[in-house]
């Protein structure tokens, strides 16, 4: 039977992006708490009652609250960093009228115990609070303006993780080796990569964003068998010249449908793309004599050498209903005696000094 590449906790696991509406919406209210508060300054310089200055206060005031509400709903589901500093920031927003409403009733019962209708502040000091008003609502704007940026980050991941949980699915499906395998040749890709980057080759290559978007990307390697006829793809004998031809189109048609989803969150170290580069590149050989392009040595990208030697191994060590399966020994032999023909010598290299741990994951990942 084979196995699910993806489990339901991981599924749960891709985070939910917010609507934008509700960012917009905060940074509206926000915008005009910040021309409120510019317009209570010029009607205290004015010398506006006391009393209508009281009620743009508590208007203010209203606002203030309701964007901290509406912003704390938000955070209760999005436990970001940048909400909480936006938390903190209209906190502060909402902290000012109060203080400026001290800052009112001080003067008046400085001069009267009754409301007056004018202001007595006649020194303009009170622009002074133009300074938090702005630096509050241009920090706002900054923390809104970054959690749209992030949203938008957020929404394409989940889309690039739904997409590629859809192409694991149907790659499984048309696959006419086990699920293992797929399980597998990503973790040897794993092992693979983390040897060649420890003996101190492709180590700009091979950070640890790449290596993690490579083993993300090895199970979609033979997707492009989803266009290879059933009669061929699971013919139990050897397949004739025309039949052979037709097979190895697989790794053009890879090649082909993940490049019609271009859904790239990460540039060249998107998972879409290093897959692309897999599946079409992981049957070409080390001397130029393998295909669909003949590319030879570094020409090939490092991705599909990894996988190539990866699947390579996985092939022969295992049993099938047309063959048995190689021992480790002889597969590391038929592999090193490939050296420079059809893989990448650096590569094979790091089979020879990780041979314990393929052991352990063959083992590990077993056929039933």
């Amino acid at each position: 039977m084979k196995s699910k590449l993806f489990t339901s906790s991981q599924q749960r696991g891709i985070q939910l992006n917010i609507a934008s509406r509700p960012l917009q919406f905060i940074a509206g209210l926000s915008a005009l708490v910040f021309v409120l508060n510019f317009t209570l300054e010029v009607l205290v310089s004015y010398g506006a009652s006391y009393v209508h200055l009281v009620q743009v206060l508590c208007l203010i005031g209203i606002l203030s609250v309701w964007v901290l509400v509406e912003d704390l709903l938000i955070l209760r589901l999005h436990d970001w960093s940048l909400f909480r500093v936006l938390t903190f920031l209209l906190m502060i927003q909402l902290a000012l009228p109060i203080l400026r409403m001290g800052f009112l009733a001080f003067d008046s019962q400085a001069v009267s115990s009754e409301w007056l209708p004018h202001t007595q502040e006649q020194d303009n000091w009170h622009y002074l609070f133009l300074a938090p008003y702005s630096l509050i609502f241009m920090g706002i704007h900054r923390s809104i303006v970054s959690l749209f940026t992030l949203n938008e980050k957020v929404h394409a991941q989940n889309t690039e993780k739904q997409m590629l949980m859809t192409l694991n699915a149907l790659a499984l499906a048309r696959d006419n080796e086990t699920g293992n395998h797929i399980i597998r040749t990503q973790n040897y890709v794993k092992s693979l990569a983390l040897r060649l980057r420890m003996m101190g080759h492709y180590v700009k290559e091979l950070n640890d964003q790449c290596i993690d978007t490579l083993y993300k990307a090895a199970p979609l390697h033979d997707i492009g068998k989803v266009g290879i006829p059933d009669n061929i793809l699971n013919k139990m004998g050897r397949l004739s010249d025309e039949e052979w031809q037709i097979m190895k189109s697989h790794a053009a048609i890879g090649e082909a449908v993940l490049s019609s989803a271009d859904i790239e969150v990460g540039g060249d170290q998107g998972v879409v793309k290093k897959a692309i580069q897999i599946a079409g590149g992981h049957h070409e050989k080390w001397d130029g004599t393998g295909y669909p392009r003949g590319l030879k040595g570094n020409e090939i990208s490092l991705s599909a050498r990894i996988m190539a030697l990866a699947d390579v191994y996985d092939a022969l060590v295992s049993e099938r209903v047309y063959k048995s399966g190689w021992s480790h020994e002889d597969a590391v032999k038929e592999i090193v005696s490939k050296r420079g023909i059809h893989f990448d010598p650096l590569v094979v290299d790091a089979l020879i000094a990780e041979q314990s741990n393929f052991q352990e994951i063959a083992n590990k990942y077993r056929d039933n």
